[in-house]
């Protein structure tokens, strides 16, 4: 078994946000987010696309939403899942920004930013992209210091 980028920032990214959220009380936005976004630093664009996607959706479904239907619990969280689905395969229709070393990963990068959305709902937006981006650029540096010595 060849050990690559994904695995790293898996482990990596599971490892630092659980002891992040354990030391501070702030959720990183989804416990896979920081690691999908730690392999996406390297291009702005995504990073940018993810947070913009997510910020879109959590203003849909936190204000536009709850005016046509009831929105809490699992009902909420599928709403942020479906708005976000739609608005990243718009945002690719329109701006194709998905590098080909991050096309393998484009199944759970689009989830990605309906977990960042729903913990936007939860915590805030500043909270939450903060804690996200930190987890994400520690395993960002993790990921290239074990390339380093490898």
């Amino acid at each position: 078994m060849v050990i690559t980028d994904f695995y790293l920032a898996l482990v990596f990214g599971l490892f630092i946000g659980l002891i992040f959220s354990e030391l501070t009380g702030i959720n990183t936005g989804g416990i896979i987010a920081p690691c999908y976004l730690s392999l996406s630093l390297d291009t702005p664009e995504v990073v940018i696309s993810i947070y913009l996607v997510a910020i879109l959706t959590y203003l849909i479904v936190q204000y536009v939403l709850p005016r046509y239907m009831i929105l809490f619990g699992r009902r909420k969280f599928v709403a942020f899942m479906v708005t976000a689905v739609l608005l990243k395969l718009l945002l690719e229709i329109v701006y194709p920004v998905m590098p080909f070393s991050t096309f393998l990963f484009r199944g759970i990068g689009i989830i990605v930013p309906a977990l960042i959305a729903n913990a936007f709902s939860k915590q805030g937006i500043k909270l939450t992209t903060f804690s996200t981006l930190t987890v994400a650029i520690a395993v960002f540096l993790l990921i290239a210091g074990v390339h380093l010595f490898m």
